[in-house]
């Protein structure tokens, strides 16, 4: 595929390490766990990964850990309550859990997905930060497999890149990918 035949370059990331990732006794907010020092490390180091791109257009998820791991790619952010965490829904005093089955985080990633190709068809950069479970929808979304067919993978920090073209089709061009992370990532990459 020549990069003259796509039309949409959608990179899915996930928020950099949060609270909500690791063992600690600390409060924090369960539902909206702010990302942790190591975190903010690894969206430092999606900053400079996607320096390379002049233009692009970057959404976020409203929660806090996708927010600011956004704020290290650009400061031009378009926030959407619809890239919420599965089983997350956003409340006028903030963010509150609630049952959301499979299928129906499988539907909402499904009109995110159309939403985006449908705005964006121009040979355009998309970057989506967001979280583990609803980028495991959404991947599967975007490639039109059954919500329930398998379980991705999304590490903390790492970059999944779909190629949408008009006349074939859609394109995994990465998948879970971690290059840009230091080898001390090692053992904090396989958090779910």
């Amino acid at each position: 595929m020549r990069n003259d035949e796509m039309y949409l370059q959608l990179y899915l990331i996930r928020h950099g390490e949060s609270m909500g990732n690791i063992e600690t006794d600390e409060d924090y907010d369960k539902t909206n766990p702010p990302l942790t020092s190591h975190g903010r490390k690894q969206a430092e180091a999606l900053g400079k990964r996607f320096s390379f791109l002049d233009k692009f257009t970057l959404y976020a998820s409203p929660l806090d850990r996708a927010r600011e791991t956004a704020s290290f790619i650009s400061n031009d952010i378009i926030i959407d309550a619809e890239m919420l965490e599965k089983g997350v829904r956003q409340t006028d005093g903030g963010f509150e859990d609630y049952n959301e089955t499979d299928a129906k985080c499988y539907e909402r990633a499904k009109k995110v997905i159309e939403k985006i190709k449908a705005k964006h068809r121009s040979h355009e950069n998309v970057i989506i930060v967001a979280h583990g479970m609803f980028l495991n929808q959404l991947i599967k979304a975007a490639l039109d497999i059954p919500y329930d067919l398998m379980r991705l993978s999304v590490y903390n920090a790492s970059v999944t890149k779909i190629n949408f073209c008009e006349d074939e089709p859609t394109k995994l061009a990465l998948q879970n990918d971690v290059a840009h992370l230091t080898e001390t990532d090692g053992e904090k990459l396989f958090w779910m």
